[in-house]
């Protein structure tokens, strides 16, 4: 019997796309969903791909009434759903937004999102409690039987790196993650070792990656190395290109699979039960 899931709702990065020959991947930004056994909620980020994944709990009636958001950073395309996610609206809600930055705020993030400049609708029309938290570095227990840890990664106004336990599964989230040069980064290495899941940016071939230095982001080639070293279960590739097609992203899976087999390239929809 499957004790929880992780739901993919967006894998894009840099921006959303709608274009036709992209749609077997999907044209949303970055978001996840991991329901545990115990029925806890936590999503990782609030790209795009957030609305959608709202739709379905406004429609789940029975579901849970607290949901945990962990952003990975406040770069755009990670943070771009928040004011079109349904259950802001709706007052049976708390919502709890997690962010781990050296720089900025949540209470930043959310006054510079809200800013009437940019969105007409501000925080008092929203019905749902919010609650922007800024993590202190220490890992964070979320209902009976599930922990989040993180960790700081190489990023412009670097990024944080995820790890959920729960019963005995893990998974890692780890994206917009730019390797120093020959090595990995050694928070990642070491929230990533002997995980069952491994979520990884995914932007770029090596090859487009050699032209895009300092952009913050990894390439599929990194994700399999990287998941062979430290002993990870399942390699998932994540945070596309959104100039890359379905044809280029299946010959991307194909590539990667033959290197590390048990490697999957995420879609829009995928559900990886556990």
């Amino acid at each position: 019997m499957s004790r929880g899931y992780i739901k993919f709702w967006g894998v894009r990065g840099s921006n959303p796309t709608a274009d036709s020959d992209k749609m077997l991947f999907g044209g949303d930004t970055s978001c996840v969903e991991v329901r545990t056994a115990g029925n806890e909620l936590v999503i990782f980020d609030m790209g795009t791909g957030i609305r959608n994944l709202g739709k379905e709990i406004i429609k789940n009636h029975d579901g849970p009434k607290t949901i945990n958001i962990f952003l990975s950073h406040f770069h755009f395309d990670h943070v771009m759903g928040f004011l079109v996610f349904p259950p802001l609206f709706d007052s049976s809600y708390t919502i709890n937004i997690y962010g781990y930055n050296k720089s900025t705020s949540t209470k930043s993030f959310s006054d510079k999102i809200l800013d009437p400049t940019f969105w007409p609708v501000g925080i008092d029309v929203l019905q749902a409690k919010i609650n922007f938290i800024d993590l202190d570095g220490e890992p964070l227990k979320i209902g009976s039987d599930t922990l989040v840890s993180y960790a700081l990664h190489p990023h412009p106004g670097y990024a944080t790196s995820y790890k959920v336990e729960t019963n005995g599964f893990s998974v890692v989230y780890t994206t917009d993650c730019e390797h120093p040069k020959n090595h990995f980064n050694k928070n990642v290495e070491n929230i990533a070792r002997n995980a069952d899941v491994l979520i990884h940016d995914s932007h770029f071939t090596r090859a487009d990656l050699i032209n895009h230095k300092g952009w913050g982001h990894s390439s599929w080639e990194t994700t399999i190395k990287l998941a062979e070293k430290v002993n990870v279960n399942k390699a998932v590739l994540y945070h596309y290109n959104p100039l890359y097609n379905d044809d280029q992203l299946l010959k991307i899976e194909n590539k990667a699979k033959k290197a590390f087999k048990n490697t999957i390239a995420s879609k829009q929809g995928l559900k990886i039960n556990f």
